[in-house]
């Protein structure tokens, strides 16, 4: 764990600038105390590119990249969103700028499970599986859970897979399932809206996850 002073040296900023990032939630920090700390993982995180979207256009867009329609939009907003659409398809590395318009989607309950209840967690029916757990990701996921579910049953789950939340980023290499809490609703395959699949791919940041965004925005879906 760093010091603010010390996470500041390292990126060659100043101490008010990292509070600034805290507060804004550009890195994550824990407070012990007085004093902020924050997990060395941060220096190798990338800022977010551009400002998130509101909750209602980050929607619009996740629908749009889904290839469904979305509620009735105001040309100009329907206009914006097309011109971010066409701007990931031309982007080098979309991964990061989806990630900054979508980030404020919806908010992510991060806990650690017995392994031995993962599979029957991706099994429920509660949950609908996206991100690293969607088959179009890719990726082997045997190990880790990601998955939309309705914030009114997120207790329930918890408590009967005695989920442990994960609140600090010290514990965070215990995390192996995230919650992301929103009501969605599945294809008739039972899966999530491509568009979130994308959004929480490029939440991970990892290259394998990176370049799967890259990979899915330019083929046909």
């Amino acid at each position: 764990m760093l010091s603010v002073k010390e996470y500041a040296a390292r990126q060659a900023i100043s101490v008010g600038r990292v509070h600034q990032l805290i507060r804004t939630g550009r890195i994550h920090a824990d407070k012990i105390g007085s004093s902020w700390v924050i997990d060395e993982a941060e220096l190798g995180r990338q800022a977010p590119l551009s400002r998130p979207l509101s909750m209602t256009n980050s929607w619009s867009l996740i629908a749009l990249l889904s290839g469904i329609e979305p509620a009735k939009m105001e040309a100009k907003a329907r206009w914006l969103l097309d011109r971010k659409c066409a701007s990931l398809a031309e982007h080098p590395e979309p991964a990061p700028l989806l990630a900054s318009w979508l980030r404020a989607r919806a908010p992510v309950l991060v806990v650690h499970a017995n392994a031995a209840d993962l599979a029957d967690l991706r099994g429920d029916e509660r949950v609908v599986l996206s991100g690293i757990s969607d088959d179009r990701a890719g990726l082997s996921s045997e190990h880790e859970v990601e998955a939309y579910v309705d914030p009114e049953v997120a207790q329930e789950l918890i408590r009967e897979y005695l989920l442990v939340e994960v609140k600090n980023a010290k514990s965070a290499k215990n995390a192996n399932v995230w919650l992301h809490l929103a009501h969605v609703e599945a294809d008739a395959d039972g899966r999530a809206p491509l568009g979130l699949v994308l959004a929480d791919l490029a939440d991970h940041a990892g290259p394998r996850e990176s370049q799967r965004v890259k990979e899915l925005l330019s083929s046909d879906r």
